[in-house]
C-alpha cells in the first residue's frame, strides 16, 4: 500500500465529511501522518477489528464499518448461494462513533438487500449472541471495542449460531475486504424510504428473555440473597442488564456506582475501562467501604468480561485475576451443580493458566484447549451440539473460560458473558457466606488441596510500523531460540504457527511447557499493538509459584531481547 496514494484517494471519499476531509488537507505536507494513517489496512483480530478512531485506511471510520460490512454481505450472499432470507442483528456499545458506525453498517447491509434487525439502544456482547441464537438470524454486527482506551472503536463479526466468526471464514471476508479498491464498490442504502419503516426493532421483550435465560445458568437456590453488593458497568452496556439479572435471581442488597451507570465514550471515572486493570474498580471499592458490602463487580463496556474484589475478614477488597474467578466457579459448579450432563467438558485457552483445568479434571471432566479467543470455545460448543452422534454420546459444555476475564456457563450465548459471570460469582459468595466461609477462604483451600498457581500477564507495547515489524522480529529470535529449558526445568517448545502438530488453526504464538505442568507463552495481541507474555506457574507455596513466573518472565524477556 502506497501511503501517498491512497491519501490522494482519501481527499475524493464520499464518506468522509468535510471537517474529516479538511483534516486530510492539513496534513498535506506531513508524510509522516500521512504514512502513520495509510501505511497499511485495519485487519481481523481475535475479537474482530479494532482501531483507533480517526481518518485513514489505518483507523476506524464510516468508510472503513462500510467496507467491511460490504465485505460481509458479500461472504453471506456467497454461503447463502445468492440471496440472503434472514436478516442480520446490528448492535453497538456506549463508546464515541459506535451508534454512527451501527447505522453505516445497517445501510450496506439493506443496500445489499439483506435485512437487518437492530437494538434499540446500546446492548452486550452476550445478549447479541443470545439474539442471533433466539431469532434464528443470519449473522450479528457489533460496535464495540470492549475494554480498549476511550481512543478506540471496532466491529465485531458473529455467524449464524452465534459465536464470532472463525478465522476459515474471516479469510474470506478479508479476501472480499481486500477486493474493494474503490468506494463505489460498496453499496450502502440510499432509499427515500424512512429506515424505520424498513427495518426489524430487537424490543424490550428480548432483554427480558435474555436475562431469564442468564438466570437459567444458575447452580443452585440456596444462598444468602442479603448478600451486599456493589456493581459497576464502567459507564457501559452491563448497565442494561446485570442489575436486572441479579434482581431477578433475588439478591436485594445491590448498589451501583451511579457516577458510572451512565454511557460516557471518554469513560473519564477510570484510567481504562479494563476490569483487568483493578484501578477500574477504584470507585466501587470505595461504595463498598461505606456500604460494608460483601464484593464488588464490574464489567467492561461491552459486558463481556467481569471483574470481582470480596471483601476479607480485616475489611479490605481483594481482587482476582481471571485465572482465580474461573478456577472458582469451576471449583463451585463441579462441587454443587446437580444436574452435571454426561461427558461434561470444560473448555479453556491455551494460555489460560492450570489450577481451572486441574480442578476440573480431579472432578471427572474433559478439558480441552482452543486458540485464543472466546470465538474458538463458541466454536467448540456448537461442534459438541452439532455432532452426528446419539445423544448420550454427545460431549456436553459445562463451562468456558480465558485469562483475561471472561467466562460462560450455560449454552444461550456463544461469547463470554459478564452478565452470566456477575450472577454465578454473586450465588457462589452468597452460597459460601450462608456456609460461614466466603470466596477468598474457599480459595486457599482450592491452593492446599490442588497446589498453588502464579498467573502473571505482562504487556510490551508497541507503536507506529517500526514497532509492528519490531514485534515481529521478537517472535522470529524467541521462535529460533527454542528454550529447551526454563527456569532450571525441561521445556517443550509449542509452535502453534505448525498446525500439523497442534491440531489446531495456524497461529502465530509459541508457548513453554514445563514437566510439572507450569508454562510460559507469548503471542501478538490480535486487537492491539502489544505483545503478550503469559505465564502460570505451580508451586509448593504461592510465593514459590511467583518467584518461578519472575525467573521464566527474566529469561523470557533475555531471550526476546526485549528491553523493559
Amino acid at each position: 500500500m502506497q501511503p501517498r496514494e491512497e491519501y490522494e484517494k482519501w481527499l475524493k471519499n464520499p464518506f468522509l465529511s468535510a471537517e474529516e476531509k479538511e483534516y486530510l488537507k492539513s496534513i498535506s505536507q506531513d508524510e509522516a501522518a500521512i504514512e502513520e494513517l495509510f501505511h497499511q489496512d485495519l485487519t481481523f483480530g481475535t475479537g474482530g477489528m479494532r482501531g483507533i478512531i480517526g481518518v485513514g485506511t489505518n483507523r476506524i471510520n464510516r468508510y472503513q464499518v462500510a467496507k467491511a460490512t460490504q465485505a460481509f454481505a458479500a461472504h453471506l450472499i456467497k454461503k447463502a448461494g445468492g440471496r440472503v432470507r434472514k436478516p442480520v442483528a446490528v448492535g453497538y456499545d456506549t463508546r464515541r462513533m459506535s451508534a454512527e458506525f451501527a447505522e453505516t453498517a445497517l445501510r450496506v447491509l439493506l443496500g445489499n438487500g439483506i435485512g437487518v434487525a437492530r437494538f434499540r439502544g446500546p446492548r452486550p456482547v452476550p445478549q447479541m449472541s443470545y439474539v442471533i441464537r433466539e431469532l434464528d438470524l443470519a449473522g450479528g454486527i457489533l460496535i464495540t471495542a470492549s475494554h480498549n482506551p476511550k481512543e478506540y472503536n471496532g466491529y465485531k463479526v458473529y455467524s449464524s449460531y452465534g459465536g464470532q466468526l472463525v478465522p476459515e471464514d474471516m479469510e474470506d471476508i478479508m479476501f472480499e475486504f481486500k477486493k474493494i479498491k474503490e468506494f463505489n464498490q460498496v453499496h450502502p442504502y440510499v432509499g427515500h424510504l424512512r429506515l424505520s419503516s424498513i427495518l426489524n426493532t430487537i424490543g424490550i421483550s428480548l432483554d427480558e428473555r435474555f436475562q431469564k435465560a442468564v438466570c437459567r445458568a444458575a447452580v443452585n437456590e440456596e444462598f444468602h440473597r442479603q448478600l451486599g453488593i456493589v456493581y459497576s458497568p464502567l459507564h457501559g452496556t452491563g448497565a442494561v442488564c446485570v442489575p436486572q439479572v441479579l434482581e431477578k435471581r433475588g439478591f436485594s442488597n445491590v448498589w451501583t456506582v451511579q457516577a458510572q451507570m451512565e454511557p460516557d465514550p471518554d469513560f473519564s471515572t477510570v484510567r481504562v475501562p479494563n476490569p483487568e486493570d483493578h484501578s477500574a474498580l477504584s470507585m466501587a471499592i470505595q461504595l463498598a467501604k461505606e456500604k460494608q458490602a460483601d464484593m464488588v463487580l464490574a464489567t467492561d463496556p461491552d459486558c463481556d468480561r467481569v471483574g470481582v474484589a470480596f471483601r476479607n475478614e480485616a475489611g479490605e477488597y481483594i481482587s482476582l485475576t481471571g485465572n482465580q474467578i474461573g478456577a472458582l466457579l469451576i471449583d463451585y459448579i463441579v462441587r454443587f451443580r446437580k444436574d452435571m450432563p454426561p461427558h461434561p467438558v470444560m473448555i479453556q485457552t491455551v494460555v489460560t493458566g492450570g489450577l481451572g483445568k486441574k480442578i476440573a479434571q480431579e472432578a471427572g471432566l474433559e478439558v480441552q484447549e482452543v486458540l485464543t479467543g472466546f470465538k474458538y470455545i463458541g466454536q467448540r460448543m456448537t461442534e459438541f451440539e452439532q455432532a452426528d452422534l446419539p445423544e448420550e454420546q454427545k460431549k456436553h459444555f459445562v463451562f468456558g473460560y480465558e485469562e483475561s476475564y471472561g467466562c460462560l456457563s450455560a449454552g444461550h450465548a456463544r461469547d463470554k458473558d459478564g452478565a452470566n459471570a456477575c450472577m454465578l460469582l454473586a450465588e457462589m459468595e452468597g452460597f459460601y457466606r450462608q456456609e460461614g466461609t466466603c470466596a477468598l477462604e474457599r480459595l486457599s483451600e482450592i491452593y492446599r488441596q490442588y497446589g498453588y498457581f502464579s498467573d502473571q500477564v505482562e504487556n510490551i507495547a508497541f507503536t507506529g510500523i517500526e514497532g509492528m515489524k519490531e514485534m515481529g522480529e521478537v517472535m522470529e529470535r524467541v521462535r529460533k531460540a527454542g528454550c529447551s529449558s526454563l527456569g532450571g526445568r525441561k521445556a517443550l517448545m509449542i509452535d502453534f504457527e505448525k498446525t500439523q502438530e497442534t491440531g489446531l488453526p495456524q497461529e502465530n504464538a509459541l508457548k513453554f511447557l514445563l514437566e510439572d505442568g507450569s508454562f510460559a507463552a507469548l503471542r501478538p495481541s490480535g486487537t492491539e499493538p502489544k505483545l503478550k507474555m503469559y505465564f502460570s506457574c505451580r508451586g509448593a507455596s504461592m510465593e514459590q509459584a511467583q518467584q518461578l513466573c519472575e525467573q521464566l518472565k527474566e529469561e523470557l524477556m533475555a531471550v526476546s531481547g526485549i528491553q523493559k
